[in-house]
């Protein structure tokens, strides 16, 4: 009798404390945040809600599974901009393909335990510049050789088919085999446009304005002799 005293005791032990594991916090998550694919300088936006809790909090989880905080964040992405780490809805600005493999989840709280919700995948592409639309002249353009030609095309010292086109007022772009191009504006002002969708503008006084396909831009200014730059903004 004793020993089924202690068996039964044991039970309600047991039944107990599953009893309190399943009642926890008592929070009930009614939103996860969803995985979110943006484009380079862009913003993403992640929301979750709940209901019992009495505060939250946001945590980011690394492409090797660290949980990080937002300032942890915010460090490795110092042009970035994230907002809202303690509300329901997380914002970060000024996304970079660096982040992609990032994800977050929001945990709840209350005076009796927490609750997390599921994890969110943060996927960014690289931004693509828009292709330079170059101006239409009423007079004809044409072609000069860069040496023996046929039909105006002519191929550099490596086989590589290239060509020059000439406008009418005098200024040319040469289109190089890998799809990238080279224009002189006569007035000591140049554009290289690379195949990735990379720009680079620069003149003859040292300044340069370079525009990567990732978003990222950056300027030399030789007056000063300084460097500025940032992420393209949505």
């Amino acid at each position: 009798m004793k020993k089924l005293t202690t068996i039964i005791l044991a039970l309600v032990m047991v039944l107990t404390l599953t009893a309190g594991a399943f009642a926890d916090s008592g929070i009930i998550v009614t939103k996860n945040p969803t995985d979110e694919t943006r484009t380079a300088g862009t913003t993403a936006w992640f929301v979750s809600d709940a209901t019992g809790y009495t505060a939250l909090r946001w945590t980011f989880t690394n492409p090797v599974g660290e949980d990080c905080t937002v300032q942890d964040f915010r460090n490795a992405f110092p042009y970035a901009t994230v907002e809202g780490e303690n509300t329901t809805q997380l914002t970060i600005r000024n996304l970079d393909t660096w982040m992609t493999g990032w994800s977050v989840y929001c945990t709840f709280f209350n005076g009796n335990g927490s609750a997390n919700t599921i994890h969110a995948s943060l996927n960014v592409t690289a931004y693509v510049a828009p292709a330079y639309a170059y101006p239409t002249y009423a007079g004809p353009s044409y072609y000069i050789p860069y040496g023996a030609t046929d039909g105006g095309y002519t191929y550099d010292e490596n086989g590589h088919l290239e060509y020059d086109v000439y406008y009418p007022d005098g200024h040319y772009t040469t289109f190089y085999y890998d799809g990238s191009s080279f224009t002189d504006y006569l007035d000591g002002t140049y554009r290289y446009d690379s195949s990735d969708g990379s720009v680079a503008i620069f003149n003859d006084d040292g300044y340069r304005m370079d525009m990567y396909s990732n978003g990222y831009w950056e300027v030399y200014d030789p007056i000063t002799d300084s460097i500025s730059g940032g992420m393209i903004y949505d």
